[in-house]
């Protein structure tokens, strides 16, 4: 997801235009800090209730650990107030501190079970495992989540397995169905977390293709995997076809591309490019395209209600691209940008844009024209 440019004089989500469904021009991120400012309070209360009615049924160790917990949480919960915390710090410490609780609990449930509560406790355990170990990708991402999900049903296991080679015979009927439950708690979470990993990297791949999916390689930009112009004007001309108006070319080139090839070689710059063409593509909207034109110049496709959110989403573009710095330097773009107006097809539109563009590049760089007549 695309990530907020912090100086940006502008609200995250533009505003709806006459016309408009209201939809965002830019893909924005989740506020977790907010969601964890409102949901740990919830939290925190239904870890101290218990403790505050206690009753006759509650197992000894949820008791002993549950204040051990909300420390925990009221921690979290003071540090999301803090904005220099970052998110990740959060997230670890929920996870972490989430899964010592867990194991904890089920090592009172599997050795100690006067003290952790027996058949009992479990029931109210096994709804959360499956759950923490989904969490782990939703907070921390594919990797690190992979990581940690498989260190929690690793630790899980070594539990099982010393419980398993215990005197099970004296524990009775009791430590059987123990060992059936652990099992089939291993199973349903190993189960959880190979289903959400397959389901992320799917989801994953068919993001990082979006809507130039079916675009065969000969047909793609060589450097950066883009649509080149030939399959840019086809899904230009499909756009026209089912829905033109709307319908927004933004033909952009970086600033300087010559100079920095120059002093700095052609593999240097051909890096800039490619840094350049991540930068759109992780900015804009699903649906909408970036594709290569040329050598030096990107092209992104997306709909906007008018001239005036078309310039202001290409300025957005533009101080994107200039807020990302690739070791040292600090990349600029020119955007010339043409809404459909009755064009004929795909490559009228591009013209315009590019023409749009030269009149950018000639008034200085850095900086957004729009075809002329449509100026917001």
């Amino acid at each position: 997801m695309g990530m907020r440019d912090s100086f940006l004089p502008l609200p995250e989500v533009l505003p709806p235009a006459h016309g408009w469904r209201g939809r965002g021009v830019f893909r924005r991120e989740p506020g977790r800090r907010d969601v964890y400012q409102l949901v740990l309070p919830l939290v925190l209360l239904g870890t101290l209730l218990p403790l505050a009615l206690p009753g006759p049924g509650m197992p000894a160790a949820f008791a002993a650990t549950s204040p051990l917990l909300a420390g925990l949480l009221g921690l979290v919960l003071a540090l999301s107030l803090v904005q220099r915390v970052p998110l990740r710090v959060l997230d670890l410490l929920l996870l972490v501190g989430g899964w010592v609780f867990m194991l904890g609990q089920l090592a009172l449930l599997l050795f100690a079970p006067g003290v952790g509560g027996g058949t009992r406790a479990a029931a109210g355990i096994v709804p959360w495992f499956p759950l923490f170990l989904l969490m782990h990708s939703w907070l921390l991402g594919e990797r690190w989540g992979r990581v940690l999900g498989r260190a929690a049903l690793g630790a899980t296991l070594l539990l099982t397995v010393a419980f398993a080679v215990g005197p099970l015979p004296a524990r009775g009927a009791e430590g059987s169905a123990l060992l059936n439950s652990m099992l089939q708690l291993l199973l349903a979470g190993g189960a959880a977390l190979l289903c959400q990993q397959v389901a992320t990297r799917r989801a994953t791949s068919q993001a990082r293709q979006g809507a130039w999916a079916s675009i065969p390689d000969q047909e793609r930009d060589a450097l950066t995997g883009l649509p080149a112009r030939r399959a840019l004007e086809r899904i230009l001309n499909r756009h026209l076809t089912r829905h033109a108006p709307g319908l927004t070319v933004a033909v952009l080139t970086v600033d300087g591309l010559e100079q920095v090839e120059e002093e700095r070689g052609i593999a240097f710059a051909q890096a800039l490019r490619a840094h350049v063409a991540r930068t759109l593509s992780a900015a804009i909207r699903e649906g909408d395209v970036v594709g290569c034109l040329g050598d030096h110049t990107l092209a992104v496709l997306m709909r906007v209600p008018d001239g005036r959110f078309a310039r202001t989403t290409c300025e957005r573009l533009r101080l994107r691209v200039a807020s990302r710095p690739l070791h040292g330097v600090l990349p600029t773009v020119s955007v010339g940008v043409v809404v459909w107006a009755g064009h004929p097809d795909g490559r009228a539109l591009l013209a315009d844009a590019q023409q749009a563009l030269s009149s950018a590049r000639a008034s200085g760089g850095n900086r957004v024209h729009l075809s002329p007549g449509q100026a917001a």
